[in-house]
Protein backbone atom coordinates (compact mmCIF):
# COMPACT_ATOMS: atom_id res chain seq x y z
CA UNK A 1 0.00 0.00 0.00
CA UNK A 2 1.31 3.57 -0.72
CA UNK A 3 2.38 5.52 2.15
CA UNK A 4 0.34 8.39 2.53
CA UNK A 5 1.86 11.75 2.36
CA UNK A 6 2.56 13.63 5.37
CA UNK A 7 0.65 16.96 5.75
CA UNK A 8 3.71 18.46 6.69
CA UNK A 9 5.17 17.58 3.94
CA UNK A 10 1.54 18.47 1.44
CA UNK A 11 2.11 22.20 3.31
CA UNK A 12 5.85 22.61 2.15
CA UNK A 13 5.01 21.38 -1.30
CA UNK A 14 1.66 22.96 -1.49
CA UNK A 15 3.84 26.58 -0.08
CA UNK A 16 7.17 26.28 -2.50
CA UNK A 17 4.73 25.63 -5.36
CA UNK A 18 2.68 28.74 -4.77
CA UNK A 19 5.89 30.93 -4.36
CA UNK A 20 7.33 29.35 -7.42
CA UNK A 21 4.46 29.81 -9.74
CA UNK A 22 3.95 33.88 -8.19
CA UNK A 23 7.51 34.37 -8.47
CA UNK A 24 7.75 32.76 -12.26
CA UNK A 25 4.91 35.38 -12.84
CA UNK A 26 6.34 38.21 -11.65
CA UNK A 27 9.53 37.20 -13.21
CA UNK A 28 7.86 36.86 -16.67
CA UNK A 29 5.91 40.36 -16.40
CA UNK A 30 8.69 42.15 -14.76
CA UNK A 31 11.49 41.16 -17.29
CA UNK A 32 8.95 42.16 -20.63
CA UNK A 33 8.82 45.32 -18.75
CA UNK A 34 12.08 46.13 -18.03
CA UNK A 35 13.16 45.15 -21.50
CA UNK A 36 10.27 47.06 -23.55
CA UNK A 37 11.53 49.67 -21.60
CA UNK A 38 15.27 49.51 -21.76
CA UNK A 39 14.94 49.59 -25.65
CA UNK A 40 12.22 52.96 -25.23
CA UNK A 41 14.35 54.68 -23.26
CA UNK A 42 17.14 54.11 -25.57
CA UNK A 43 15.08 55.17 -28.49
CA UNK A 44 13.65 58.32 -26.74
CA UNK A 45 17.21 59.25 -25.88
CA UNK A 46 18.84 59.00 -29.21
CA UNK A 47 16.10 61.36 -30.42
CA UNK A 48 16.11 63.31 -27.80
CA UNK A 49 20.04 63.62 -28.62
CA UNK A 50 19.67 63.98 -32.59
CA UNK A 51 17.18 67.04 -32.04
CA UNK A 52 19.34 68.80 -29.81
CA UNK A 53 21.80 68.60 -32.50
CA UNK A 54 19.86 69.47 -35.43
CA UNK A 55 18.79 72.66 -33.07
CA UNK A 56 22.16 73.54 -32.41
CA UNK A 57 23.56 76.95 -33.59
CA UNK A 58 27.21 75.36 -34.16
CA UNK A 59 26.02 72.91 -35.99
CA UNK A 60 23.33 74.61 -38.15
CA UNK A 61 25.90 77.28 -38.91
CA UNK A 62 29.25 75.36 -39.50
CA UNK A 63 26.98 72.95 -42.01
CA UNK A 64 25.54 75.69 -44.00
CA UNK A 65 29.57 76.69 -44.99
CA UNK A 66 30.52 73.02 -45.38
CA UNK A 67 32.68 73.77 -42.03
CA UNK A 68 35.79 74.62 -43.19
CA UNK A 69 37.06 74.98 -39.98
CA UNK A 70 36.14 71.40 -38.91
CA UNK A 71 34.28 72.53 -35.84
CA UNK A 72 31.36 69.94 -35.97
CA UNK A 73 33.81 66.99 -35.15
CA UNK A 74 35.01 68.82 -32.10
CA UNK A 75 31.10 69.63 -31.11
CA UNK A 76 29.88 66.56 -31.13
CA UNK A 77 32.89 64.86 -29.21
CA UNK A 78 32.19 67.12 -26.37
CA UNK A 79 28.39 66.35 -26.63
CA UNK A 80 29.08 62.42 -26.81
CA UNK A 81 31.25 62.36 -23.30
CA UNK A 82 28.50 64.15 -21.66
CA UNK A 83 25.73 61.32 -22.92
CA UNK A 84 24.66 57.93 -21.62
CA UNK A 85 23.86 55.03 -23.71
CA UNK A 86 24.66 56.93 -27.18
CA UNK A 87 27.13 55.26 -29.12
CA UNK A 88 27.67 57.80 -32.15
CA UNK A 89 26.45 61.19 -33.44
CA UNK A 90 26.96 61.80 -37.13
CA UNK A 91 26.35 64.75 -38.81
CA UNK A 92 26.07 64.86 -42.70
CA UNK A 93 25.03 66.73 -45.51
CA UNK A 94 22.21 66.18 -48.51
CA UNK A 95 24.94 64.56 -50.32
CA UNK A 96 25.36 62.10 -47.55
CA UNK A 97 29.30 63.24 -46.65
CA UNK A 98 29.93 63.07 -42.95
CA UNK A 99 31.35 65.83 -40.96
CA UNK A 100 31.47 63.71 -37.86
CA UNK A 101 32.18 60.32 -36.72
CA UNK A 102 33.92 57.97 -34.23
CA UNK A 103 36.58 56.95 -36.71
CA UNK A 104 37.82 60.18 -37.91
CA UNK A 105 39.02 58.14 -40.69
CA UNK A 106 35.17 57.82 -41.83
CA UNK A 107 34.92 61.86 -41.84
CA UNK A 108 34.41 62.68 -45.20
CA UNK A 109 32.89 60.29 -46.70
CA UNK A 110 29.22 59.08 -47.31
CA UNK A 111 26.96 57.81 -44.68
CA UNK A 112 26.40 53.99 -44.71
CA UNK A 113 23.42 51.80 -44.22
CA UNK A 114 20.59 52.83 -46.78
CA UNK A 115 18.26 54.00 -44.04
CA UNK A 116 18.57 57.80 -44.57
CA UNK A 117 16.39 58.15 -47.46
CA UNK A 118 13.62 59.16 -45.59
CA UNK A 119 15.40 61.96 -43.53
CA UNK A 120 17.38 62.99 -47.02
CA UNK A 121 14.06 62.96 -49.37
CA UNK A 122 11.04 63.93 -47.07
CA UNK A 123 13.13 65.42 -44.13
CA UNK A 124 10.90 63.22 -41.93
CA UNK A 125 12.34 62.67 -38.28
CA UNK A 126 12.31 58.82 -37.41
CA UNK A 127 14.10 55.74 -35.74
CA UNK A 128 15.48 52.82 -37.74
CA UNK A 129 17.67 49.62 -37.10
CA UNK A 130 20.35 49.32 -40.04
CA UNK A 131 23.80 47.87 -40.06
CA UNK A 132 26.77 50.59 -40.58
CA UNK A 133 30.40 50.72 -40.40
CA UNK A 134 30.03 50.34 -36.59
CA UNK A 135 27.93 47.07 -36.54
CA UNK A 136 24.04 46.65 -36.22
CA UNK A 137 22.53 49.75 -34.44
CA UNK A 138 19.52 51.72 -33.70
CA UNK A 139 19.66 54.99 -34.82
CA UNK A 140 17.67 58.44 -34.58
CA UNK A 141 17.36 60.34 -37.42
CA UNK A 142 16.31 64.17 -37.86
CA UNK A 143 16.81 67.00 -40.73
CA UNK A 144 19.09 69.91 -40.09
CA UNK A 145 17.38 73.25 -41.43
CA UNK A 146 18.89 76.06 -42.10
CA UNK A 147 19.27 79.40 -40.28
CA UNK A 148 15.71 80.65 -41.70
CA UNK A 149 14.45 77.32 -41.08
CA UNK A 150 13.33 77.13 -44.88
CA UNK A 151 16.18 74.80 -46.45
CA UNK A 152 17.40 71.42 -45.68
CA UNK A 153 21.40 71.67 -45.44
CA UNK A 154 21.49 68.13 -43.53
CA UNK A 155 20.79 65.48 -41.19
CA UNK A 156 21.89 63.77 -37.73
CA UNK A 157 22.18 60.46 -37.02
CA UNK A 158 22.57 59.22 -33.67
CA UNK A 159 22.66 55.97 -32.33
CA UNK A 160 23.21 53.55 -30.15
CA UNK A 161 24.86 49.56 -30.84
CA UNK A 162 22.05 47.23 -30.87
CA UNK A 163 24.16 44.95 -28.78
CA UNK A 164 24.63 47.29 -25.95
CA UNK A 165 20.75 47.28 -25.93
CA UNK A 166 20.97 43.43 -25.64
CA UNK A 167 23.29 43.63 -23.00
CA UNK A 168 21.34 46.39 -21.04
CA UNK A 169 18.48 43.36 -21.36
CA UNK A 170 20.51 40.82 -20.50
CA UNK A 171 21.87 42.66 -17.15
CA UNK A 172 18.31 43.09 -16.48
CA UNK A 173 17.19 40.00 -16.63
CA UNK A 174 20.11 38.52 -14.77
CA UNK A 175 19.33 40.79 -11.87
CA UNK A 176 15.75 40.19 -12.12
CA UNK A 177 16.03 36.38 -12.42
CA UNK A 178 18.56 36.71 -9.33
CA UNK A 179 16.06 38.60 -6.58
CA UNK A 180 13.59 36.12 -8.03
CA UNK A 181 15.90 32.95 -6.68
CA UNK A 182 16.01 35.00 -3.50
CA UNK A 183 12.36 35.54 -3.26
CA UNK A 184 11.49 31.98 -3.89
CA UNK A 185 14.81 30.76 -1.42
CA UNK A 186 13.32 32.99 1.35
CA UNK A 187 9.55 31.30 0.20
CA UNK A 188 11.01 27.55 0.93
CA UNK A 189 12.46 28.73 4.01
CA UNK A 190 9.48 30.40 5.27
CA UNK A 191 7.46 27.40 4.12
CA UNK A 192 9.72 25.04 6.09
CA UNK A 193 9.20 27.21 8.99
CA UNK A 194 5.63 27.47 8.49
CA UNK A 195 4.77 23.51 7.66
CA UNK A 196 6.85 23.05 11.33
CA UNK A 197 5.17 25.73 13.18
CA UNK A 198 1.50 23.99 11.39
CA UNK A 199 3.29 20.54 12.77
CA UNK A 200 3.67 21.37 16.26
CA UNK A 201 0.81 23.18 16.56
CA UNK A 202 -1.11 19.91 15.73
CA UNK A 203 1.26 17.91 17.83
CA UNK A 204 2.63 15.88 15.08
CA UNK A 205 -0.71 14.70 13.96
CA UNK A 206 -1.94 14.06 10.73
CA UNK A 207 -5.18 15.18 9.58
CA UNK A 208 -6.89 11.36 9.46
CA UNK A 209 -5.29 11.25 13.29
CA UNK A 210 -7.03 14.10 14.26
CA UNK A 211 -10.39 13.20 12.96
CA UNK A 212 -10.04 9.97 14.92
CA UNK A 213 -8.89 11.49 17.90
CA UNK A 214 -12.16 14.02 18.04
CA UNK A 215 -14.43 10.75 17.45
CA UNK A 216 -13.06 8.91 19.53
CA UNK A 217 -13.38 11.61 22.39
CA UNK A 218 -16.84 12.45 21.16
CA UNK A 219 -17.85 8.40 21.29
CA UNK A 220 -16.28 8.65 24.94
CA UNK A 221 -18.56 11.59 26.24
CA UNK A 222 -21.32 10.10 24.63
CA UNK A 223 -20.51 7.14 26.14
CA UNK A 224 -19.76 7.87 29.81
CA UNK A 225 -22.45 7.25 32.41
CA UNK A 226 -22.06 10.60 33.93
CA UNK A 227 -24.54 13.12 32.62
CA UNK A 228 -22.25 15.95 30.96
CA UNK A 229 -23.83 19.89 29.70
CA UNK A 230 -21.68 22.18 28.13
CA UNK A 231 -22.79 26.03 27.45
CA UNK A 232 -20.91 29.42 26.13
CA UNK A 233 -20.64 32.75 27.51
CA UNK A 234 -24.24 33.64 26.77
CA UNK A 235 -25.21 30.35 28.78
CA UNK A 236 -26.60 28.57 25.92
CA UNK A 237 -26.44 24.94 25.79
CA UNK A 238 -23.53 23.43 23.52
CA UNK A 239 -23.42 20.15 24.24
CA UNK A 240 -25.52 17.61 26.10
CA UNK A 241 -25.03 13.94 26.12
CA UNK A 242 -27.78 10.87 26.92
CA UNK A 243 -26.87 10.36 30.35
CA UNK A 244 -27.58 13.71 31.20
CA UNK A 245 -30.91 13.43 29.97
CA UNK A 246 -31.62 10.45 31.42
CA UNK A 247 -30.25 11.74 35.57
CA UNK A 248 -32.48 14.69 34.55
CA UNK A 249 -35.71 12.72 33.70
CA UNK A 250 -35.74 14.37 29.99
CA UNK A 251 -34.94 11.42 27.94
CA UNK A 252 -38.62 10.73 26.85
CA UNK A 253 -39.84 13.92 27.11
CA UNK A 254 -37.98 16.23 25.08
CA UNK A 255 -35.69 15.87 22.06
CA UNK A 256 -32.02 16.23 22.67
CA UNK A 257 -31.38 18.95 19.66
CA UNK A 258 -34.25 20.39 20.69
CA UNK A 259 -31.93 21.32 23.81
CA UNK A 260 -29.02 22.75 21.91
CA UNK A 261 -28.82 26.57 21.72
CA UNK A 262 -31.37 26.80 24.23
CA UNK A 263 -30.49 28.61 27.64
CA UNK A 264 -29.25 26.19 30.68
CA UNK A 265 -31.64 28.31 32.85
CA UNK A 266 -34.78 27.32 30.61
CA UNK A 267 -33.67 23.32 30.98
CA UNK A 268 -32.11 23.72 34.79
CA UNK A 269 -34.08 26.02 36.41
CA UNK A 270 -31.89 26.29 39.61
CA UNK A 271 -28.33 25.47 37.94
CA UNK A 272 -25.19 27.77 38.63
CA UNK A 273 -23.48 27.53 35.45
CA UNK A 274 -24.65 30.91 34.92
CA UNK A 275 -22.61 31.51 38.00
CA UNK A 276 -19.44 29.71 37.21
CA UNK A 277 -19.51 31.81 33.96
CA UNK A 278 -19.48 35.27 35.96
CA UNK A 279 -17.21 34.55 38.69
CA UNK A 280 -14.79 32.16 36.58
CA UNK A 281 -14.65 29.52 39.61
CA UNK A 282 -14.76 25.93 39.70
CA UNK A 283 -17.13 23.78 41.98
CA UNK A 284 -16.51 20.55 42.38
CA UNK A 285 -18.72 18.27 44.51
CA UNK A 286 -21.83 20.29 45.04
CA UNK A 287 -25.01 18.68 46.09
CA UNK A 288 -28.05 19.79 44.20
CA UNK A 289 -31.28 18.68 43.51
CA UNK A 290 -33.14 18.83 40.35
CA UNK A 291 -36.63 16.86 39.25
CA UNK A 292 -37.00 15.79 42.88
CA UNK A 293 -33.30 14.06 41.95
CA UNK A 294 -30.54 14.66 43.84
CA UNK A 295 -27.00 14.88 41.92
CA UNK A 296 -23.53 15.32 42.90
CA UNK A 297 -21.86 17.83 40.29
CA UNK A 298 -18.84 19.61 39.21
CA UNK A 299 -18.63 22.67 37.36
CA UNK A 300 -15.82 24.31 35.02
CA UNK A 301 -15.27 27.70 33.65
CA UNK A 302 -13.83 27.00 30.01
CA UNK A 303 -10.65 30.02 29.81
CA UNK A 304 -9.13 31.08 26.62
CA UNK A 305 -6.51 33.79 26.67
CA UNK A 306 -7.82 34.83 30.40
CA UNK A 307 -11.60 35.03 29.05
CA UNK A 308 -14.17 32.67 30.52
CA UNK A 309 -15.75 31.65 27.17
CA UNK A 310 -18.06 29.07 27.99
CA UNK A 311 -18.47 26.61 31.05
CA UNK A 312 -18.85 22.36 31.90
CA UNK A 313 -21.07 20.50 34.35
CA UNK A 314 -20.55 16.94 34.83
CA UNK A 315 -22.98 15.40 37.53
CA UNK A 316 -24.11 11.92 38.49
CA UNK A 317 -27.55 10.66 40.63
CA UNK A 318 -26.36 10.58 44.01
CA UNK A 319 -28.33 7.69 44.86
CA UNK A 320 -26.43 5.85 42.46
CA UNK A 321 -23.24 6.91 43.85
CA UNK A 322 -24.13 6.08 47.24
CA UNK A 323 -25.27 2.83 46.28
CA UNK A 324 -21.86 2.00 43.94
CA UNK A 325 -19.52 3.21 46.91
CA UNK A 326 -21.89 0.70 49.11
CA UNK A 327 -20.80 -2.29 46.62
CA UNK A 328 -17.36 -2.04 46.97
CA UNK A 329 -15.04 -3.90 48.96
CA UNK A 330 -16.62 -1.66 51.99
CA UNK A 331 -13.13 0.12 52.62
CA UNK A 332 -15.28 3.98 52.27
CA UNK A 333 -11.83 5.94 51.79
CA UNK A 334 -11.12 4.09 48.99
CA UNK A 335 -14.34 4.47 47.08
CA UNK A 336 -14.62 8.11 47.58
CA UNK A 337 -10.51 7.89 46.54
CA UNK A 338 -12.03 5.90 43.39
CA UNK A 339 -15.04 8.25 42.64
CA UNK A 340 -12.79 11.63 43.09
CA UNK A 341 -10.09 9.92 40.26
CA UNK A 342 -13.15 8.84 38.09
CA UNK A 343 -14.79 12.90 38.51
CA UNK A 344 -10.93 13.95 37.83
CA UNK A 345 -10.51 12.24 34.32
CA UNK A 346 -14.17 13.18 33.73
CA UNK A 347 -13.19 16.62 34.33
CA UNK A 348 -10.47 16.17 32.03
CA UNK A 349 -12.51 15.13 29.28
CA UNK A 350 -15.07 17.44 30.10
CA UNK A 351 -12.54 19.91 29.23
CA UNK A 352 -11.54 18.28 25.94
CA UNK A 353 -14.61 18.55 25.08
CA UNK A 354 -15.61 22.05 25.86
CA UNK A 355 -12.65 22.87 23.95
CA UNK A 356 -13.58 21.07 20.51
CA UNK A 357 -17.34 22.40 20.84
CA UNK A 358 -15.87 26.07 20.98
CA UNK A 359 -13.63 24.78 18.26
CA UNK A 360 -10.51 25.46 20.09
CA UNK A 361 -8.91 22.37 18.64
CA UNK A 362 -5.41 23.64 19.29
CA UNK A 363 -5.98 24.03 23.15
CA UNK A 364 -7.79 20.70 23.12
CA UNK A 365 -4.90 18.81 21.27
CA UNK A 366 -2.24 20.81 23.92
CA UNK A 367 -4.47 19.95 26.85
CA UNK A 368 -4.26 16.06 25.64
CA UNK A 369 -0.53 16.49 24.90
CA UNK A 370 -0.01 17.54 28.53
CA UNK A 371 -2.48 15.52 30.20
CA UNK A 372 -1.10 11.91 28.50
CA UNK A 373 2.67 13.35 29.54
CA UNK A 374 1.66 13.52 33.15
CA UNK A 375 0.72 10.37 33.31
CA UNK A 376 2.47 8.94 31.30
CA UNK A 377 5.18 7.57 34.01
CA UNK A 378 2.46 6.47 36.72
CA UNK A 379 0.33 4.53 34.42
CA UNK A 380 3.38 2.69 33.66
CA UNK A 381 4.31 2.01 37.01
CA UNK A 382 0.93 1.13 38.21
CA UNK A 383 -0.01 -1.29 35.19
CA UNK A 384 3.83 -3.46 34.83
CA UNK A 385 4.72 -3.06 38.33
CA UNK A 386 1.60 -3.17 40.77
CA UNK A 387 -0.25 -6.24 39.49
CA UNK A 388 -2.96 -6.14 42.30
CA UNK A 389 -5.80 -3.85 40.66
CA UNK A 390 -7.01 -2.57 44.20
CA UNK A 391 -3.34 -1.36 45.25
CA UNK A 392 -3.07 0.27 41.65
CA UNK A 393 -6.43 1.75 41.72
CA UNK A 394 -6.20 3.52 45.13
CA UNK A 395 -2.79 4.60 44.08
CA UNK A 396 -3.79 6.07 40.83
CA UNK A 397 -6.95 7.36 42.92
CA UNK A 398 -4.65 9.75 45.20
CA UNK A 399 -2.41 10.67 42.37
CA UNK A 400 -5.48 12.25 41.42
CA UNK A 401 -6.77 13.49 44.52
CA UNK A 402 -3.02 15.31 45.09
CA UNK A 403 -3.54 16.62 41.53
CA UNK A 404 -6.71 18.09 42.57
CA UNK A 405 -4.89 19.35 45.29
CA UNK A 406 -1.58 20.81 43.91
CA UNK A 407 0.24 17.95 45.34
CA UNK A 408 2.56 15.98 43.59
CA UNK A 409 2.57 12.60 44.64
CA UNK A 410 5.62 10.41 43.37
CA UNK A 411 5.55 6.93 43.03
CA UNK A 412 8.81 5.29 43.28
CA UNK A 413 9.60 3.92 39.40
CA UNK A 414 11.12 0.71 40.71
CA UNK A 415 8.10 0.07 43.12
CA UNK A 416 7.10 -3.92 42.71
CA UNK A 417 4.02 -5.53 43.90
CA UNK A 418 3.17 -8.76 42.07
CA UNK A 419 1.67 -10.99 45.80
CA UNK A 420 0.56 -10.09 48.63
CA UNK A 421 1.90 -11.08 52.26
CA UNK A 422 0.30 -14.59 53.08
CA UNK A 423 -3.21 -14.19 54.12
CA UNK A 424 -3.72 -10.36 53.36
CA UNK A 425 -6.29 -9.53 51.25
CA UNK A 426 -6.05 -6.22 48.97
CA UNK A 427 -8.80 -4.79 51.35
CA UNK A 428 -5.81 -4.77 54.12
CA UNK A 429 -3.14 -3.42 52.09
CA UNK A 430 -5.32 -0.59 50.56
CA UNK A 431 -6.23 0.82 53.91
CA UNK A 432 -2.73 0.80 55.12
CA UNK A 433 -1.50 2.96 52.33
CA UNK A 434 -4.75 4.74 51.77
CA UNK A 435 -4.73 6.17 55.71
CA UNK A 436 -0.79 6.96 55.09
CA UNK A 437 -1.27 8.90 51.83
CA UNK A 438 -4.17 10.58 53.12
CA UNK A 439 -2.41 11.75 56.24
CA UNK A 440 0.09 13.19 54.32
CA UNK A 441 -2.07 15.01 52.06
CA UNK A 442 -3.62 16.73 54.94
CA UNK A 443 -0.15 17.54 56.43
CA UNK A 444 1.65 18.81 53.18
CA UNK A 445 0.74 22.25 52.01
CA UNK A 446 -1.25 22.54 48.83
CA UNK A 447 0.13 25.66 47.06
CA UNK A 448 2.20 23.40 44.56
CA UNK A 449 5.05 22.65 47.33
CA UNK A 450 3.47 19.92 48.93
CA UNK A 451 5.40 16.43 48.06
CA UNK A 452 4.30 12.69 49.07
CA UNK A 453 6.74 10.19 48.17
CA UNK A 454 5.50 6.18 48.22
CA UNK A 455 7.80 3.21 47.17
CA UNK A 456 6.60 -0.12 47.36
CA UNK A 457 9.66 -2.86 47.66
CA UNK A 458 8.71 -6.74 47.49
CA UNK A 459 11.38 -9.09 48.72
CA UNK A 460 11.56 -12.72 49.04
CA UNK A 461 10.67 -12.33 52.47
CA UNK A 462 9.10 -9.28 53.13
CA UNK A 463 6.92 -6.82 51.89
CA UNK A 464 8.48 -2.94 52.73
CA UNK A 465 6.29 0.00 52.44
CA UNK A 466 7.12 3.76 52.21
CA UNK A 467 5.51 6.76 52.76
CA UNK A 468 7.52 10.40 53.30
CA UNK A 469 6.15 14.06 52.99
CA UNK A 470 7.56 17.19 53.32
CA UNK A 471 4.92 18.29 55.91
CA UNK A 472 5.04 20.08 58.90
CA UNK A 473 5.42 16.36 60.51
CA UNK A 474 3.90 14.87 64.16
CA UNK A 475 4.44 17.37 67.09
CA UNK A 476 6.70 15.10 69.79
CA UNK A 477 3.84 15.78 72.02
CA UNK A 478 1.65 13.49 69.65
CA UNK A 479 3.72 10.66 68.60
CA UNK A 480 3.35 8.59 71.75
CA UNK A 481 -0.63 8.77 70.74
CA UNK A 482 -0.90 8.63 67.23
CA UNK A 483 -1.90 4.77 67.12
CA UNK A 484 -4.49 5.39 69.93
CA UNK A 485 -8.06 5.20 68.95
CA UNK A 486 -10.33 8.21 68.86
CA UNK A 487 -6.79 10.61 68.61
CA UNK A 488 -7.07 13.00 65.96
CA UNK A 489 -5.52 16.65 65.79
CA UNK A 490 -7.97 17.81 63.18
CA UNK A 491 -11.21 18.85 64.00
CA UNK A 492 -14.62 16.33 62.76
CA UNK A 493 -12.21 13.23 62.51
CA UNK A 494 -12.67 10.32 64.88
CA UNK A 495 -8.83 9.53 64.64
CA UNK A 496 -9.37 5.95 63.64
CA UNK A 497 -6.89 5.59 60.62
CA UNK A 498 -4.00 5.18 61.97
CA UNK A 499 -5.19 2.81 65.03
CA UNK A 500 -6.56 0.39 62.21
CA UNK A 501 -3.07 0.24 60.28
CA UNK A 502 -1.30 -0.37 63.63
CA UNK A 503 -4.07 -3.27 64.35
CA UNK A 504 -3.38 -4.46 60.36
CA UNK A 505 0.47 -4.65 61.07
CA UNK A 506 0.20 -6.36 64.17
CA UNK A 507 -2.10 -8.99 62.75
CA UNK A 508 0.59 -9.76 60.26
CA UNK A 509 3.57 -9.25 62.38
CA UNK A 510 4.89 -6.70 60.97
CA UNK A 511 6.26 -3.60 61.96
CA UNK A 512 5.65 0.34 61.84
CA UNK A 513 8.26 2.91 62.28
CA UNK A 514 8.53 6.86 61.66
CA UNK A 515 10.74 9.44 61.75
CA UNK A 516 10.79 13.37 61.53
CA UNK A 517 13.11 14.56 59.50
CA UNK A 518 11.68 17.74 57.24
CA UNK A 519 8.14 15.73 57.30
CA UNK A 520 6.83 12.79 58.79
CA UNK A 521 8.80 9.40 57.14
CA UNK A 522 7.01 5.93 57.70
CA UNK A 523 8.59 2.75 57.34
CA UNK A 524 6.69 -0.73 57.40
CA UNK A 525 7.78 -4.16 57.13
CA UNK A 526 5.23 -6.88 57.12
CA UNK A 527 6.43 -10.29 56.08
CA UNK A 528 5.49 -12.94 53.42
CA UNK A 529 4.79 -16.01 55.38
CA UNK A 530 2.56 -15.56 58.42
CA UNK A 531 4.06 -17.96 61.55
Amino acid sequence: MKKAMKLQTKLTLLIITVVFVSISIIIFFVASWMTENIESKARTNIMNVAEMVAHSREIVDALEVKDPDKKIGPYVNMQLKSLEQVEYIIVADMEEVRYSHPNPEMIGKRFVGGDEYRVLRKGETYISEATGTLGKSLRAFTPIYDSENKREIGFVSVGTLTHSIETAKHTAILYIILIGFGGLAAGIIGAFLLANNIKNTLLGLEPEEITKLYNEKMGILYAIHEGLIAVDHRGRITLINDSALTILHLKNRINKKDIIGKNVEDVIPNTRMVTVLETGESEFEKEQRINNTIIMTNRIPIMNRGKVVGAIASFRDKTEVTKMAEELTGVKKMAWSLRAQNHEFMNKLHTISGLIQLEEYNEALQFISDTAKNRNNISNILTENIKDSSVSALLLSKYNKAEECRVKLKIDENSKLTKLPEYMTPEEIVSVLGNLIENSLDEVKNDGTGLIYVKIVEGENFLNIIVKDNGAGIPVEYREKIYEQGFSTKDGQRGHGMYIVKKIIDDFNGTINFDVDEGANWNIIIPMTRR
